[in-house]
């Protein structure tokens, strides 16, 4: 609702080493936290030095920074609660041991594979050309020599030699027509998962047994540190319903023609008239045809520029010109809710009610075992009217009629162990429907398969599927040969970081 304009976070993967150059170019002058000669850990015989460390430590700054926080920075409880320093050392000691592996390979990195690598990145080329003054002075300005880059260099193309290796994992054909096979047995399968938090809320708690609960001091205690626990989801944020205007713009072009048009747009246009001037004028297709609505949203949702005078101005009230990466914008502000802090006296018996419930074990599996039968003997008569209910009833997860098969087990939105799939078809035998049950430890899952459907795929792609179990296997011997070194290498760190 909020367009292109809203902020959005990005899942994105950067190559280890090109992290840490990028990185190191935008932290020039940062002093190394153990020094730039000196060593952190060893890994086999290979050390990981302060200047790697504190290169992929602000990487991983840098990443939190800008894909999850918004281009805010961390502070030292955020960077303790995500475990970025720990994170930052484990990368380097995975990277150690991928080294360690090219070795024992004989894996080897090719002088003419380096030198391409380096005239490859981009912030050392002169108008599409590798410069060796640039080179040599983007270097120096990072405290790096070209003998440690190089050496970098090399260990990232070994990586890289060593991940092609991986990559080419065989694959016979007879193993592609046992995958077929496994595939082409398939059933209609209606799956259902009860999760124990919901049959739990079922239980009944009475407001004797809440006063009872917090009249012991220790209980209470419980309640009020719970509370400040939830306390930040309890809290109802600010929000604030607005509409837009917006006049795009290019980053780095020209602008004059868009700002006189906003400002024209600005001198004419009143709460009234905002929808109407919104629908002609507005350049964000989310808004255009609806007034430029942008419904109602919260502190984070917009880019700050949008969101600093979205939060200012009053209700009833149109800003001045706004410009952002976007372009600009004319903000018309039609209501505010303001912040509501959560009280301890408004959820404590609440909070209190959850304890009581939890304490109630044998009542809850008593519950979640009635809740069972009911559904296998709905499952049996095929009485989906009572099982609607139930799922009304206890909030539960429903597949319908769900492809089932031997290879991937479920297809829907619920998945089942490998283990659990495995006894469903031990189980199946010859037949072509069963119901099965499985207790696991904070959910039940009701597997119930109807019948067998049609042996021959509709479509069974070799060659995508050859594909596709080559990155699977390759990724997990990789994983596996990985592990395997590094339960026989030892790790030692020097300095607690």
């Amino acid at each position: 609702m909020a367009g292109n304009f809203q902020k959005t976070t990005s899942n994105f993967f950067i190559t280890f080493l090109i992290g840490l150059i990028v990185v190191s170019f935008m932290f020039t002058g940062l002093e190394s936290m153990n020094g730039s000669s000196g060593s952190v850990a060893k890994v086999g015989g290979h050390q990981i030095s302060g200047r790697e460390y504190q290169m992929e430590y602000n990487r991983q700054l840098n990443f939190y920074k800008n894909a999850i926080f918004g281009g805010k920075d961390l502070s030292s409880q955020q960077i303790e609660q995500f475990n970025i320093k720990g994170a930052a050392l484990k990368n380097l000691v995975q990277a150690k041991l991928q080294l360690i592996f090219a070795e024992k390979a004989g894996i080897e990195a090719a002088p003419a594979q380096i030198k391409k690598t380096i005239k490859d990145f981009e912030f050392f080329k002169t108008g599409g050309q590798f410069d060796l003054n640039k080179y040599k002075g983007l270097l120096a300005a990072n405290g790096m020599s070209p003998q440690d880059f190089e050496d970098d260099i090399t260990k990232q193309v070994l990586a890289d030699n060593a991940k092609s290796f991986f990559s080419n994992f065989p694959i016979s054909e007879g193993y592609i027509d046992d995958i077929r096979d496994l595939k082409a047995k398939r059933y209609n399968a209606s799956i259902i998962e009860i999760s124990t938090a919901n049959v739990k809320k079922k239980i009944t708690v009475s407001d004797s047994e809440i006063k009872t609960y917090l009249e012991n001091e220790a209980n209470k205690a419980r309640v009020e540190s719970a509370f400040k626990e939830k306390k930040p989801s309890l809290d109802v944020a600010a929000k604030v319903k607005a509409s837009h205007i917006l006049i795009k713009t290019t980053p780095g072009a020209d602008d004059s023609k868009q700002k006189a048009l906003i400002e024209k747009i600005a001198g004419e246009v009143t709460p009234n008239k905002f929808k109407s001037y919104a629908n002609k004028y507005t350049q964000d297709p989310s808004g255009k045809g609806k007034g430029g609505d942008l419904g109602t949203f919260g502190k984070g949702r917009m880019v700050p520029e949008f969101e600093q005078v979205a939060f200012t101005l009053k209700p009833g009230s149109i800003s001045k010109p706004v410009k952002t990466n976007f372009g600009y914008h004319l903000i018309y502000v039609q209501s505010k809710t303001p912040r509501v802090e959560a009280k301890f006296e408004d959820h404590k018996k609440a909070i209190a009610k959850d304890f009581v419930r939890t304490a109630k074990t044998e009542d809850v599996k008593k519950l979640m075992a009635e809740v069972k039968t009911k559904i296998v003997e709905a499952f049996k008569k095929d009485d989906m009217k009572t099982i609607k209910k139930l799922k009304d009833e206890y909030a539960f997860n429903m597949d319908e009629n769900t492809p089932f098969n031997r290879l991937d087990g479920s297809t829907g939105k619920i998945t089942l162990a490998a283990s659990e799939n495995s006894k469903i078809f031990t189980g199946l035998k010859d037949k072509d429907a069963d119901i099965f049950a499985f207790d696991l430890s904070d959910k039940t899952q009701i597997v119930n398969i109807k019948k067998s459907i049609s042996k021959d795929l509709p479509v069974f792609d070799r060659k995508k599927e050859m594909k596709g179990l080559q990155t699977a296997l390759s990724s997990k011997l990789k994983q596996s040969v990985l592990k395997s070194i590094g339960d026989n290498t030892p790790v030692k760190q020097f300095a607690k970081l």
